[in-house]
């Protein structure tokens, strides 16, 4: 048994594979829309502000999805097949953005894809959270969490634009479909139901007062208003930098495709290095450095722009701004509860993030990018940034192996009671 547990063709390995294709294929879906709006915006006759309402429209209904969906599945402890079911239809949801015809078609298609895509996060992270050894869950969070850079911001652009520029953006919505439906079938017959209770003791059902001491706990919501702020920032620097590279810095498609493909696997390499050096050191000092260079990204496109192996540079060092993302997003809200509601945890930040920031963000980002220029965008995503660095402060450790270490230092510390006879 023990050889098995240390087998690399374990379950855990497993799951974590097809889990972390799943989880990068949601942002695949989602953000393959930001690298072709330039096509989408010409054919569509779409302004800055409408962009930001569409950005905007996957938000809302991705946070109030999330929400609805990962509290009922921890209830029910269905999270096997609610998963599979929002796999095939943000797939549908992808396939039929490829179909739009103008503006409203592009919204309602893109409110769809959030409200589906929405709950597979927190189910994700949750179900990860479940299966991983207590040593490893800092680096298979991240590691499930950077693939959403590497397949969303990395790999996506490199495919899609190729489609785009040699057919049609619509055909690269129409191939981005069919990994979903695939991978959704493969988990029907591989995953099994996570478990989220101590075998040692008998199961109980999860309460509502507990649920309800979800929201209570001071760093479910203190990552709540970090959300708020961090996804105004990403959105609005990932949805404005491709048009700002373009129309600003006058970047063909492959030059600012380049860019993002190298912004995406910054974010890949930092959001799994972080995450694993957080299980060694604890949480918290590595979100607070990591928060403060988050700032220094959009300024840094902002003065470089004109030399574009500077600013491939600089985008690759200073995405380590966004390596804490796991961190803030899903392991500390998820260590911070029982873990029966670590779904309902990691979706209340989610939904807070996506439905206030990341509805807000872009939109009126690209109300200034209207009103005054695309430069104003990038200073507003900056902004933000130095908001959620504040925020970070506020923290509390849940690192396991921080923990150990003070209850270790406080027992040690503890005056000793000696009995004379």
């Amino acid at each position: 048994m023990e050889q098995n547990k240390k087998s690399f063709f374990r379950y855990e390995n497993g799951i974590l594979i097809i889990l972390f294709l799943v989880f990068g294929l949601v942002f695949m879906d989602r953000l393959s829309i930001i690298y072709l709006f330039p096509f989408v915006q010409k054919e569509l006759n779409l302004n800055n502000t409408q962009i930001g309402m569409i950005m905007g429209a996957t938000s809302i209904a991705w946070g109030l999805s999330t929400l609805l969906f990962a509290s009922l599945s921890d209830f029910i402890g269905k999270k096997k097949i609610t998963l599979i079911l929002f796999m095939l239809f943000f797939s549908v949801a992808t396939f039929a953005s490829g179909a739009v015809g103008g503006l409203g078609s592009l919204i309602l298609v893109r409110l769809l894809m959030g409200a589906s895509e929405g709950p597979v996060v927190p189910l994700i992270q949750s179900t990860i959270m479940a299966e991983s050894s207590v040593k490893r869950r800092g680096f298979n969070m991240g590691f499930i969490q950077s693939s959403g850079p590497l397949l969303g911001n990395a790999l996506a652009p490199v495919i899609v634009l190729s489609i785009a520029a040699a057919a049609n953006w619509r055909y690269s919505f129409f191939a981005l479909a069919l990994p979903g439906m695939i991978l959704a079938f493969v988990l029907m017959f591989y995953m099994k139901e996570p478990v989220f209770y101590d075998h040692s003791k008998t199961k109980t059902k999860p309460t509502f007062k507990e649920y309800k001491s979800v929201f209570k706990t001071r760093n479910v919501w203190v990552s709540m208003l970090i959300a708020i702020f961090y996804m105004m920032y990403l959105l609005t620097f990932t949805s404005f930098m491709p048009l700002f590279l373009t129309d600003i810095s006058h970047y063909t498609e492959t030059q600012y495709g380049i860019i993002m493909a190298i912004f995406g696997i910054g974010m890949f390499l930092w959001q799994m290095f972080f995450p694993f050096l957080s299980d060694k050191v604890g949480r918290k000092v590595v979100i607070v450095p990591a928060t403060l260079i988050a700032i220094f990204l959009p300024i840094a496109v902002i003065f470089t722009h004109s030399n574009i192996i500077l600013t491939a540079i600089l985008v690759f060092l200073l995405t380590a701004g966004m390596g804490g993302q796991p961190l803030y997003l899903a392991i500390i809200p998820s260590e911070s509860v029982p873990r029966a509601f670590a779904a309902t945890a990691i979706a209340s930040v989610v939904l807070t993030g996506e439905i206030i920031g990341g509805t807000i963000g872009p939109v009126v980002a690209g109300i200034l990018a209207d009103k005054f220029s695309l430069y104003a965008s990038l200073w507003m995503a900056s902004g933000t940034a130095v908001i959620f660095f504040l925020l970070s402060l506020l923290l509390k450790e849940t690192a396991p192996v921080k923990i150990k270490e003070n209850k270790k230092s406080s027992d040690m510390s503890a005056p000793s009671i000696t009995i004379e006879t």
